[in-house]
């Protein structure tokens, strides 16, 4: 059995709990423990990380270190700290010492370019974004546009608003914060140039195509073609992902194996969207995520492992739209979308759904027909969660596993977590408890009462419920379910659920 030591981005569940979800596959996963790590805002131990490492690598056969976590203390603490370059250095440097301890080991590495994003609220951010976030934002958009002149009169006239806006020590601490970060980030691909780690993912978080983060990229683009590192590193949008797609990498790697998967999607226009806080086409991320994960894509369900069925229509809707759009019917065709799924499983396929046709949770006519078809728990791997790359990097990796490690219990565990989560909770209940039960209790989407109070009680109630009118066939696998907001707000939430054994149901 190898032994896979890994260090998540952060505590949440899907960082720290999903990768110890997946199905079995020959291997045993080392996770700090959970009291090591932070808690948003609250960097994690970092010294207690590093020690934890030290004792633990000897037996490693594959390490997977988020930089964002050993260096800064996790993803949110890499936007506040107040650390001297000097110290962020040295904590990056143990990674040097891992690999003097074992040598031969597989060692990933992944730390994120710092996002920026368009909205004035400070919940992961800096207090100050409360107060100017949206113009932080714009002052990045506008500085990449003017460098590349594209800056049209009305974008000038906005961008001196712009800069009236923002108090100069904001714009100053802001600023140096992003610089040595990146410094950091191109002083940590030394490990990659220079042999000590064998893959490094940059993920970008909420990406754009302008902006802070997309000259970010140009920095550390301009490294890796200096260094002809493109077949050892990879940076495309990606973030709470990246761990699940690096330890699908390890076990794909430890085992011999380079999955051979084929993409086909709801339709024709799908690969040219780009999704929701993304700033690329839809499907040029996707080839980062195939090759990342150790596998190769390849262009006929004859030559394929795996079918990567992709529910993406011509655009990426999103519940901020409000309204619906007849395009996303139009324009792509799910009843050939799921006779293809149905096709694929007749032939031995393995296939994995990623459903990115809405941000922020699951297609609820998508999952209804593959119900019909019964093909919910026979599914390889399904997501349909948060971001287009959230969901690709979980579904490919759950499949990589699958398909390497035959784990069917384990494998249906973890597709009824995801449509609960990603059906039930984001889909049918989150928006009900966040306009009818919070507002009279005097709460909102950014603050509940604790982790274990009455709106996780709340959710748990309006969860089974829903799944079981509406999902049935999987509600009848399911004989309990426990909810906590590990963030205390509503965006996600630590759904536990109590499985009925495939060999136990109706007895």
């Amino acid at each position: 059995m190898y032994t896979i030591v890994m260090i998540p981005l952060d505590e949440r569940p899907c960082n720290y709990h999903y990768p110890a979800m997946m199905p079995a596959a020959d291997y045993r996963l080392l996770l700090p423990p959970r009291e090591y790590m932070g808690d948003k805002k609250r960097p994690a131990d970092t010294d207690k990380l590093r020690a934890w490492l030290l004792e633990n690598v000897a037996q490693a056969d594959a390490c997977i270190i988020s930089m964002d976590t050993l260096v800064y203390g996790g993803i949110v603490p890499t936007r506040l700290h107040e650390e001297s370059e000097e110290t962020l250095l040295s904590r990056a440097d143990t990674v040097a010492r891992l690999r003097e301890l074992n040598p031969t080991m597989k060692l990933y590495l992944f730390q994120l370019i710092m996002r920026c994003p368009d909205y004035s609220l400070s919940d992961e951010e800096p207090d100050y974004y409360d107060l100017c976030g949206r113009e932080i934002h714009l002052y990045g958009r506008y500085t990449h546009l003017e460098k590349l002149g594209k800056l049209t009169e009305a974008d000038r006239a906005d961008f001196e608003r712009v800069k009236q806006t923002i108090p100069p020590e904001v714009l100053s601490d802001y600023l140096a914060r992003r610089d040595k970060n990146i410094r950091v980030l191109l002083h940590d691909l030394e490990y990659i140039r220079n042999g000590t780690a064998d893959y490094f993912i940059v993920p970008q978080d909420d990406a754009a195509v302008y902006g802070f983060t997309s000259m970010d990229q140009m920095r550390v683009r301009t490294f890796l073609k200096e260094n002809v590192l493109h077949l050892k590193t990879a940076m495309y949008p990606s973030a709470d992902d990246t761990g699940l797609t690096l330890l699908g990498r390890a076990i794909a790697e430890l085992n011999g194996v380079r999955p051979r998967i084929y993409v086909h999607y709801a339709s024709s226009k799908a690969g040219a969207v780009i999704p929701w806080f993304e700033d690329r086409p839809l499907d040029e991320t996707i080839k980062y995520h195939i090759l990342s994960v150790g596998g190769v894509r390849v262009y006929s369900l004859d030559e394929a492992d795996i079918l990567l069925a992709v529910n993406m229509s011509s655009g990426m809707w999103h519940e901020y739209q409000g309204e619906y759009v007849m395009a996303y019917d139009i324009e792509r065709n799910l009843a050939e979308f799921v006779a293809y799924i149905k096709y694929a499983k007749e032939r031995g396929k393995y296939v994995a759904v990623g459903d990115v046709a809405t941000c922020n949770g699951s297609d609820g006519e998508l999952l209804h027909l593959l119900d019909r078809e019964g093909l919910l728990l026979s599914l390889d791997a399904y997501a349909g969660w948060n971001t287009s790359s959230n969901t690709l990097g979980t579904a490919i990796c759950q499949a990589v596993l699958r398909m390497i490690g035959g784990d069917e219990e384990g494998n249906v565990r973890f597709l009824l977590h995801r449509y609960y989560e990603d059906m039930g909770y984001m889909g049918l209940v989150r928006a009900g408890v966040t306009e009818e039960f919070l507002p009279p209790r005097g709460l909102d989407r950014f603050r509940t009462d604790g982790e274990d109070g009455e709106v996780a009680k709340e959710v748990e109630r309006r969860l089974s419920k829903a799944m079981a009118e509406q999902f049935p066939s999987l509600a009848a696998h399911v004989a309990g379910v426990h909810v906590r907001m590990p963030w205390r707000r509503m965006f996600e939430a630590d759904i536990r659920l109590d499985c009925i054994p495939l060999n136990k149901k109706g007895d």
